[in-house]
């Protein structure tokens, strides 16, 4: 039977990475009997290789209006184009970690998952939802770092005890919960549950894991991301900090905010290595997987059957971070290194670019008559 795989995430768990790799390796895929497609579908601000947008996202114009129809046409269009491609290959690869967050926090998701099932029995084909779990306490941690980091939105100013005191207001930690709802749409059988954790992950990589599901064996052949820059990578403690700050203090727009997270990203790496600590304590990563311990148990006993639990209890050891850290002083003399250093580069390629330009728009002529005045004797 033809089958539809769909990605969905969750958020924070190697999505974009998987991405860029199925994209990487789309012809090595097809050859090996699944197709990863690319659409025409263009949404602001919103990954290229996340090729199961249409199926949740909300489209916005230039000057930031929602366009419903255009939504609906997006939605139908790709299901047209799914079923042209399922006339040649048996197997489809969508993934789109949005469609996680639209299934239990939009009534639209919701309805359009309805609409993919029913389009899925219409078809003749079946849907196989795929996603990753990780932690809970890791989780919340991953998605405030990426609020601050990566986020445009005034939420992007949350302190950390602003975040985590309300945290069940941005994201859904009952996996168990979401699953029942997936579960109810497109039946137990067909949702794949995998772990975000490295002490799982068949073959020992997320890249080898993910191909397993298919029954790809991963080879050396395989581009990945090791090849090419990191992806999406977190801030250092006192680097998401500082972003924060930076956030409250002005407004900026997206392409403003990701020259910001680029510049903190550079010496993250320092920082963490000079300040390992957490923003969670272990006594409060403990207290909070507490609270889903039962729930987290059932999923591991009905969706994965291996007789192992859903995570390793290994919890994070780091020191809790304090805003007042002694090494906060030295990250922020970094940035402001590191800034300067970005202006000072940006400058002299403006500058270069300008010499090229005008040098390029240097008229013929204007170098004989150059000659002519300087030289009369030669016209």
């Amino acid at each position: 039977m033809k089958t539809l795989y769909l990605h969905i995430g969750t958020p924070k768990t190697g999505t974009t990475s998987l991405q860029h790799f199925c994209h990487d390796n789309q012809q090595k895929l097809a050859e090996k009997g699944y197709f990863y497609p690319e659409f025409d579908f263009e949404y602001a601000n919103k990954g290229k290789y996340r090729n199961g947008l249409f199926l949740e996202a909300v489209y916005l114009d230039d000057e930031g209006k929602r366009l419903k129809d255009k939504e609906k046409e997006n939605f139908n269009n790709g299901l047209e184009e799914l079923t042209k491609l399922f006339k040649i290959y048996d197997n489809i690869i969508l993934s789109d970690e949005g469609i996680w967050t639209a299934c239990f926090s939009r009534k639209r998701g919701k309805r359009l998952m309805h609409q993919l099932q029913e389009y899925a029995l219409t078809s003749g084909c079946q849907i196989k939802i795929i996603v990753y779990l990780r932690r809970q306490d890791e989780y919340v941690l991953s998605w405030y770092n990426q609020l601050v980091k990566h986020s445009i939105t005034t939420k992007n100013t949350l302190t950390w005890d602003e975040y985590i005191n309300n945290y069940d207001q941005y994201i859904n930690l009952d996996y168990l919960g979401c699953l029942r709802k997936l579960k109810n749409i497109f039946g137990m059988e067909n949702i794949i549950v995998k772990r975000f954790d490295k002490n799982y992950f068949t073959g020992g990589s997320l890249f080898s894991d993910f191909l397993d599901i298919f029954g790809i064996t991963f080879e050396d052949s395989f581009y990945t991301k090791e090849k090419r820059n990191n992806l999406n990578t977190r801030l250092s403690e006192n680097a998401c900090e500082i972003k924060r700050i930076i956030n409250e203090t002005t407004k900026m727009n997206t392409n403003e905010t990701r020259k910001f997270e680029c510049i903190l990203r550079e010496f993250s790496p320092v920082s963490e290595k000079s300040y390992p600590c957490s923003m969670m304590s272990e006594e409060e990563s403990n207290g909070l997987m507490q609270l889903y311990e039962l729930s987290n148990q059932k999923i591991a006993d009905r969706y994965i059957c291996d007789g192992r639990p859903l995570f390793s209890t290994i919890t994070c050891t780091k020191e809790k971070w304090k805003k007042n850290n002694i090494h906060m002083l030295d990250d922020v003399i970094r940035f402001s290194c590191m800034s300067a250093l970005c202006t000072m580069r940006m400058a002299e390629e403006n500058s270069e670019k300008i010499m090229k330009l005008h040098t390029a728009l240097e008229h013929p002529f204007q170098t004989w008559f150059k000659k002519i005045f300087q030289n009369p004797k030669t016209s």
